[in-house]
Order: structure tokens, then sequence, then C-alpha cells
């Protein structure tokens, strides 16, 4: 079986502005984007947006359901520290607070998917370890 040459990412829980804003960051890098529609690739890697007051927990049950073992990373609205702490707790690999340089997340998106070895090693910039 051929690899695929563009790694694929899950986006959940986000709205059209947001998920096309990461589109677009993603596919300087050659990853493709996916909200969970029909037909979308296996996930190397998936991101789940939390809103304010929503369960972390619950919200990472739903984005391990049919994506395992895919690693996941929290979107945050804001940096809580008490809340990234709790995401990570909970198993997310990593968490972003939104507003911060999305250049941030494309590194750690990247570094994350090098390690995985699926073939587009070498196209994102290295970046800070995480969990």
């Amino acid at each position: 079986m051929e690899a695929r040459s563009t790694a694929c990412v899950w986006l959940l829980g986000a709205n059209d502005s947001l998920s096309a804003l990461l589109r677009d960051v993603f596919a300087e890098d050659g990853l493709a984007l996916h909200t969970g529609e029909a037909g979308a690739p296996r996930a190397d890697l998936v991101l789940v947006h939390i809103q304010r007051g929503e369960s972390v927990l619950g919200a990472l049950q739903s984005a391990r359901d049919g994506t395992y073992p895919a690693p996941v990373f929290v979107l945050v609205p804001f940096a809580d520290e008490r809340l990234i702490q709790l995401a990570l707790r909970l198993g997310a690999r990593g968490c972003f607070a939104l507003g911060q340089p999305l250049d941030e997340l494309r590194r750690m998106v990247c570094a994350v998917i090098e390690r995985q070895g699926n073939g587009l090693a070498g196209q994102g910039p290295a970046f800070r370890k995480v969990r």
C-alpha cells in the first residue's frame, strides 16, 4: 500500500471561521484539515476546541471516539493554566490557547506528526517538546 503524502488533522468543536483559518495555516505544511465530514481519511492528529464551560473530559472522550490512536490536542479559548493542566492530566497530548500566534500551534502539530513518521518529516519546523 502506498503511503499518503498528506497528513490528516481532524478539527472538532470549532466554528466555520476557525476551521477556515486553521485550514489555511496547516495547508502551508501539507496538512489536510478535516472537520469530521463523511469520507475523511483516518486522523493522524485530532484538535478539539473546548468552548467555555464545556466538559474537558467529555470533549476528550468524544474526540477519541473513532480516532484512536491519533493524539489529541485541546484548543482552549484563553490561557487558563488550570484548564490546560486538567486537559493534560486527562490525556491530551498538548494544549494551545487561542489568541497566541498560530505558528506555534502549527509547529506543535508538525512536531508530533513528524515523530509519528508519516512521511512528512522535515516539512514542519522543530518545536518544544510536547507531552
